[in-house]
């Protein structure tokens, strides 16, 4: 009878293997070497197995990109539900809020890059993992609803929706001109977030003003 090589002796048969650890293999691949080099035989080297192996508990390799995403999105849920608890207003937590995607995105740049990547696969990969309205953007979402029950942010229901989604677009352009390593000119001393919160918040004060004073004209001319 014929001896198998030892690197095959030792392989970890398929029964051995869970999802969460073919999971953790892809997640450690793609955080050193990058998505675009997750491979299944990359994932099978990294647990000592055969290639075919993994194929028992993912049917492909999108599959597990899935999977790596729904993890991403648990994590930047947990992160944005504990900023949107912090400040003492609204606006506060906005920034709370734009600060720890911030943090998340750096920290995890690659798997944020498979999340949200701009490529028709990745928005397919998006919507598989998380729907059309994944649930860190609803606590966005549901920030700007409590400014708006609050009075400190005026504008109304038809328009926020819209609103919300300019500013998220924004925050996600700046993390993917920083993860670019393109600098954008910013005031002495400010980062283009902490810039571009302070200005969102001047437009937002201005635009409760200029409402309150046309309130009390409408009130005065009735």
């Amino acid at each position: 009878m014929q001896k198998l090589p030892v690197s095959l002796k030792n392989r970890r048969s398929r029964n051995s293997l869970s999802q969460n650890e073919i999971l953790d293999a892809a997640a450690i691949i793609i955080s050193e070497e990058g998505v675009v080099n997750l491979s299944m035989r990359r994932i099978a080297k990294k647990l000592e197995c055969s290639v075919a192996s993994p194929y028992a508990h993912f049917a492909s390799l999108e599959e597990i990109c899935v999977g790596l995403i729904i993890r991403g999105e648990e994590l930047l849920v947990q992160k944005l539900k504990i900023a949107s608890k912090k400040g003492k207003d609204t606006y506060e937590q906005l920034f709370e809020l734009a600060k720890a995607y911030w943090s998340f995105a750096l920290e995890h740049r690659e798997l944020h890059k498979l999340m949200f990547s701009n490529s028709e696969s990745g928005g397919i990969l998006f919507s598989k993992a998380l729907g059309s309205v994944p649930r860190s953007y609803r606590v966005f979402l549901n920030t700007f609803r409590k400014g708006m029950k609050t009075g400190q942010f005026n504008f109304s229901r038809e328009d926020y929706p819209a609103f919300c989604k300019t500013i998220w677009t924004w925050i996600y352009g700046l993390i993917t001109l920083e993860m670019a390593g393109i600098k954008t000119p910013t005031r002495k001393g400010n980062t283009p977030l902490d810039e571009g919160l302070h200005i969102l918040k001047d437009l937002f004060d201005a635009k409760v003003q200029v409402s309150s004073r046309a309130n009390q004209v409408k009130k005065l001319s009735i």
